[in-house]
């Protein structure tokens, strides 16, 4: 499967997110680290001020990471992953980093933890 990833770094308010498209080597990399995490059952996305995650696009699907939860929506279709250590979110930060002021970086950073 191919076809664009556009990553969204979702941590402003009033003006827009840091936003990035994978090479395709990287959007084959993020394709197989969202296919190998564990399913889970359900998953609450939090939607507070400051850093909210990463939503990532890709064709009709939006895949949204954000404190270990990952929520795939595809049409009307939606599944959740869980990733425990926070890795994807941490590759998806790492893959931005030319995109991403430095202070935002490091504070995104230190949320992750």
């Amino acid at each position: 499967m191919s076809g664009t990833v556009a990553v969204e770094l979702d941590v402003f308010s009033g003006r827009p997110n840091p936003t990035w498209t994978l090479a395709e080597p990287e959007a084959t990399a993020y394709r197989e680290k969202v296919g190998g995490l564990p399913g889970a059952s359900s998953g609450q996305v939090a939607n507070n001020l400051g850093y909210r995650g990463f939503v990532v696009r890709t064709g009709d699907e939006v895949v949204v990471v954000q404190r270990g939860v990952v929520r795939k929506t595809k049409g009307s279709t939606t599944e959740y992953a869980s990733d425990p250590n926070r890795d994807l979110e941490r590759w998806l930060l790492r893959s931005g980093r030319s995109s991403v002021e430095p202070e935002v970086l490091t504070s995104v950073e230190r949320e992750i933890g």
